[in-house]
């Protein structure tokens, strides 16, 4: 059996994964971003891990799940990880795999194809994948296919604003710098101390200003999101990311919003895949390359 090769590369780790052609993952390893004092020792320590399990299996297609748009010399809209812009990241896996087809995608809409080949949102229409997580974004569903936009840049939320926030001109991602999971610890920390992160509030629900802050802040994710999904009238949301996993708690909220001020309110699910979405979507890559 040939074999489907996945990178997944986050702010903190790379997942290297070797999976079959229907998406299960059989073998798995971890880079950690902190272990390597630049990118081009990060890139070459995952590309190392990855050729070791060519190696042992036949690979027909590697697929890399990564931050931003990725171009032969640089990637745009990735400004979390400095020096990342810069990477000529398609050069350097075809010096690596050097036939075998690489595709590339970034990780949101990655994940909402896994969620569309394998998932919660196969046979869906109309449909968006929410990634809560250190950041928040969007990928978009039109017509069963997934959705790029006209500059590959559908669903970037992130800039979402509110009159007088600084925006993309001045390097902001107002929306996310707020409401992404960093952004939601920063103002834990300076609200709360001395809890450190949104963990430690769910930790604590029964605290009334807990709970107050919990829902206020959710609500507001919610209405933010359910501005983009009226453009679209979407029929099911996948929710995956970190946050996902505390998806029980925060779904009802998402659904009273949206049952209040949306037409024709979405389904709401929660990912199959959760914060493996990434890696499952380089597989999904690999798959249709």
């Amino acid at each position: 059996m040939a074999y489907l090769l996945g990178f997944d590369y986050g702010g903190t780790k790379v997942d290297i994964g070797l999976g079959t052609p229907d998406g299960e993952i059989v073998q798995q390893e971890r880079v950690l971003v902190a272990d390597h004092p630049t990118l081009t020792d990060l890139i070459d320590a995952s590309l190392a891990v990855g050729m070791r399990m060519a190696e042992q299996e036949t690979v027909s297609a590697v697929g890399v799940s990564t931050m931003g748009i990725t171009f032969p010399d640089h990637v745009e809209l990735a400004p979390n990880v400095p020096g990342w812009s810069d990477l000529h990241l398609p050069e350097q896996f075809g010096r690596t795999f050097g036939a075998t087809p690489v595709a590339f995608e970034n990780d949101v809409r990655a994940a909402c194809l896994a969620e569309m080949t394998w998932g919660s949102l196969a046979a869906c229409d109309v449909g968006a994948y929410l990634n809560l997580g250190s950041g928040i974004a969007m990928a978009l569903v039109v017509d069963g296919h997934l959705h790029a936009g006209a500059h590959r840049a559908a669903g970037e939320i992130a800039y979402v604003w509110r009159s007088g926030e600084a925006g993309f001109a001045a390097g902001r991602a107002p929306f996310e710098e707020e409401f992404g999971g960093l952004g939601i610890d920063r103002t834990i920390r300076r609200t709360f101390p001395p809890l450190q992160s949104l963990h430690d509030v769910f930790a604590d629900l029964n605290q009334p200003q807990h709970r107050l802050f919990f829902e206020t802040t959710f609500r507001e994710i919610a209405r933010r999101v359910g501005h983009v999904l009226l453009a679209l009238d979407v029929e099911r949301v996948s929710v995956g990311g970190g946050i996902a996993r505390r998806f029980p708690e925060f779904a009802p909220l998402f659904e009273d919003e949206w049952q209040r001020h949306l037409p024709y309110p979405p389904h709401l699910v929660a990912s199959r895949f959760l914060d493996r979405a990434g890696l499952h979507g380089a597989l999904a890559l690999a798959a249709r390359s």
